[in-house]
């Protein structure tokens, strides 16, 4: 009967741990807590922590631009970014940048990795779901996305996505 119940008390730890998880995923718990700046600063310092590539970052003060929804995907642009860079860059060195400029943010993530075939450069679907990720949250909001990746030469990925009048007044 006990190691029954130390069973059972295993699996009901290891299902809150994946509840956790699920829901941090749905909205990363940082954004209420520390704003949309300071949760992209940390998630680079974070990212650069747990990899071998030393990321640079500059974010611009963004908080209260954007609604709740538009914040997920902005994290997730970058956090992907981040992801691809580690993943599959080979980079030694990457920065993010996060401006705001005239009616929309800018967000440029590059590194000096290996860039990318040309053959799979051409359209972000052909490239892997993560750049297509990065390219569908950006349209979604009614943004764009460009990649400039030469074999060897490193990879640089400029996302703009606009600030429409209606976001600044949360």
């Amino acid at each position: 009967m006990r190691k029954r119940l130390e069973d059972i008390s295993g699996t009901v730890l290891n299902a809150l741990e994946e509840v956790r998880q699920i829901t941090h995923d749905l909205r990363p718990y940082q954004l209420d807590r520390l704003g949309l700046a300071q949760s992209l600063r940390a998630l680079v310092r974070r990212s650069s922590e747990h990899s071998s590539v030393l990321i640079a970052t500059h974010v611009d003060d963004i908080d209260g631009l954007f609604p709740g929804v538009a914040e997920i995907s902005i994290y997730r642009i970058v956090q992907e970014g981040l992801n691809n860079i580690i993943k599959h860059s080979g980079a030694t060195e990457a920065a993010v940048v996060i401006k705001r400029e005239t009616g929309a943010l800018a967000i440029s993530i590059r590194d000096n990795g290996r860039g990318l075939d040309p053959a799979t450069a051409n359209g972000a679907a052909a490239a892997g779901f993560g750049l297509s990720g990065i390219e569908e949250r950006a349209r979604i909001l009614g943004g764009r996305m460009s990649v400039d990746a030469p074999v060897g030469a490193g990879f640089n990925l400029k996302i703009e996505i606009p600030i429409s009048p209606k976001c600044n007044q949360n």
